[in-house]
């Protein structure tokens, strides 16, 4: 008796296209870190760099004063510089609850 096998090579596993404009409701690009208008650069670093060890507080949660502490305590651990901290502070102040 004789069996024969007959081989053939599987296709390799395709990736879909990423989309090149982003997607609304998707997080903040960081390519708008750099961007002139700070509180889109501090949205996108607060989506972003904020996001990274634990999910985002909702920014109108609480008042500026409030928030101080939660600022102080968390851009030292984000490795935020001098601009970054003022581009997050504006936007978390323009956002907080009154």
């Amino acid at each position: 008796m004789v069996i024969i096998f007959g081989c053939t090579r599987k296709a390799a596993p395709t990736i879909p296209d990423r989309p090149i404009a982003p997607v609304a409701g998707n997080k903040a690009d960081t390519a708008d870190f750099n961007s002139s208008n700070p509180l889109v650069a501090g949205k996108a670093i607060y989506e972003i760099k904020c996001t990274k060890c634990h999910k985002a507080k909702n920014v109108t949660d609480w008042t500026q004063d409030e928030w101080k502490p939660i600022l102080n305590s968390m851009v030292k651990k984000a490795k935020l510089n001098d601009l970054q901290i003022s581009q997050v502070t504006q936007y978390v102040n323009a956002h907080a609850k009154k």
